[in-house]
């Protein structure tokens, strides 16, 4: 069975027992700075391709992510379009992503996403791919 549906922001989201309720909970951890929280929303084995085009997975997901919320990374996330079938959803939802770089400056970069979540065996949905450019090459 295969659902697609439209899920509005709701910043009060209690639970991962639907898939969207993903996005929102990512960016909440990323604002906040908390590596450990944005981490535990990822699936076992997640991989990210970065806004650079690089691929990262294992530490190197989590070098990356450390170096966004070094950053004073802030995320907002539109609402998001999920299509689910049993264990797997397709995620998208443009996204506003505020950083400082190296060079002390901060820089805006704006984007569409085409993420992948999936269903773990406690009934939570985690982050399997991210993919911040959605389907450009």
């Amino acid at each position: 069975m295969c659902t697609t549906f439209h899920s509005e922001r709701n910043d009060h989201v209690d639970s991962l027992y639907r898939p969207g309720a993903a996005p929102p909970a990512f960016e909440k951890a990323m604002n906040s700075g908390n590596l450990d929280e944005v981490l535990s929303l990822l699936a076992p084995g997640a991989v990210m391709r970065t806004v650079t085009g690089e691929t990262v997975t294992g530490q190197a997901l989590r070098d990356y992510t450390a170096g966004s919320i070094a950053g004073n990374a802030q995320l907002s996330n539109g609402p998001s379009r999920v299509v689910a079938g049993d264990d797997i959803a397709l995620i998208s939802e443009e996204w506003t992503l505020e950083i400082t770089g190296p060079d002390g400056n901060r820089r805006k970069a704006i984007g569409t996403t085409a993420n992948v979540a999936r269903r773990g065996q406690d009934g939570t949905w985690r982050m399997a791919i991210l993919n911040p450019l959605d389907t450009a090459a």
